[in-house]
């Protein structure tokens, strides 16, 4: 009978990449990942973003306590980490921007939820204060937040598996997860690679399969409660070397959140009211569609590009693959008008779109063992800061598994 695999992580990307290295470091036993795309990265998640580092200005404690904390600390750790092993990315800078004093109350949330969460540096600034950063951003006011950044996603995770296979990670990449069988100790794990059909025992399960976790999880307990509501997000870009009044200096430059209904779009309330509603659970908070710089090739070596991205716009309720674009340019062109007023509809071209996993009435990362087979770690609505995060959930799932 072949001897049960110590520990088995499902889902290749960033998060699962991240924990499959931090795990390695640490214990001597054997870990496999399975990966149902046939690369890693694959077309998920972790490809399919806009690359931004947060700092973790937009979660709230009582709502969000995992995003906050561990998005203050995966975003140090994710800077000394892409500068040790020479990832593109660059710390950047971000504004957040109001445009009229109803938005100025959104902008001071962000600051007071910025303070809390312990973010360094940030600060409120005025109109000319803002154009000194970027000179053609309009605003009334904005929240500066210096540790801010982006990172090259996908050499990130290539990075993160490079060094988990450096010592002994087993990867199997086209490989499905049909079913899990949970016993009174482990699991069997069903698995399709290739059209080839097995089963396997693994003794620890860490479910990082992010818009597939909740699926997963019920495999394990059909009692899980959490339900996923997949949103697509669209992107547009630009160039700022088109003409001199799209110039921008690279910093990410983005509108005050806002109140997203549970179809995707915006509602443009008072503070107040969405306060009110974001509490009663009854709308979600959007960072809206912000303008994040890309990076080019000189020399060999990376720099800010010209190629900023516009995005992501959300749709709800979307298929969980469902990557078609629907939102057209003059969607993208009154998103971001108001705070970049130069823009034209002819400098627009489309751009990506991707799956955000979110989760259905639940605004919080999902990091926990399963209630009924605790030797299942769950990771669910994973979606932003998850990137910035990873390095820093990976150390959590660690002191969860020695727990």
């Amino acid at each position: 009978m072949t001897e049960a695999i110590p520990i088995t992580i499902i889902g290749g990307g960033v998060t699962g990449c991240a924990i499959a290295c931090e795990l390695s470091r640490t214990l001597d036993d054997q870990i496999v990942v399975l990966e149902r795309n046939k690369t890693i990265p694959g077309d998920n998640q972790s490809s399919r973003n806009s690359g931004v580092i947060h700092a973790g200005i937009y979660y709230p404690q009582d709502k969000g306590h995992l995003k906050a904390t561990l998005c203050v600390q995966g975003n140090r750790i994710l800077y000394e980490f892409c500068k040790e092993h020479h990832i593109p990315h660059k710390q950047t800078g971000k504004l957040i921007v109001a445009v009229n004093s109803n938005e100025e109350a959104y902008l001071d949330d962000v600051l007071k939820t910025a303070i809390d969460n312990h973010v360094p540096g940030v600060q409120r600034i005025d109109a000319a204060k803002v154009n000194d950063y970027e000179p053609n951003v309009n605003a009334t006011a904005a929240v500066h937040v210096p540790t801010s950044g982006i990172v090259d996603a996908g050499e990130l995770v290539r990075m993160l598996k490079s060094l988990a296979v450096n010592v002994g990670v087993v990867f199997s990449t086209g490989t499905r997860v049909e079913n899990i069988v949970a016993k009174r100790r482990g699991f069997d794990i069903v698995i399709n690679a290739g059209n080839t059909r097995e089963t396997f025992e693994t003794n620890t399960l860490i479910n990082a399969a992010g818009l597939y976790a909740d699926e997963l999880a019920r495999m394990v307990n059909p009692g899980s409660p959490y339900v996923m509501y997949p949103l697509r997000g669209e992107a547009a870009k630009f160039s700022c070397a088109k003409r001199a009044d799209l110039f921008m200096r690279g910093l990410n430059v983005y509108p005050v959140p806002w109140a997203v209904l549970p179809n995707g779009d915006r509602l443009d309330v008072p503070f107040e009211e969405f306060q009110r509603l974001f509490l009663e659970g009854k709308v979600t908070k959007s960072v809206g569609a912000h303008l994040t710089s890309t990076f080019d090739i000189a020399d060999g070596n990376p720099v800010i590009g010209k190629t900023v991205t516009i995005g992501p716009v959300y749709i709800g309720n979307v298929g969980k693959e469902d990557y078609h674009q629907t939102r057209n340019k003059q969607h993208y062109l009154a998103a971001v008008k108001p705070f970049f007023p130069n823009l034209e509809l002819e400098d627009i071209t489309l751009h990506q779109a991707g799956i955000r996993a979110r989760l259905k009435d639940h605004y919080d990362f999902v990091i926990e063992r399963d209630a009924c087979h605790p030797d299942c770690i769950n990771l669910i609505g994973i979606d932003s800061p998850g990137l910035t995060a990873s390095l820093a959930i990976a150390k959590y799932v660690r002191e969860l598994l020695h727990g």
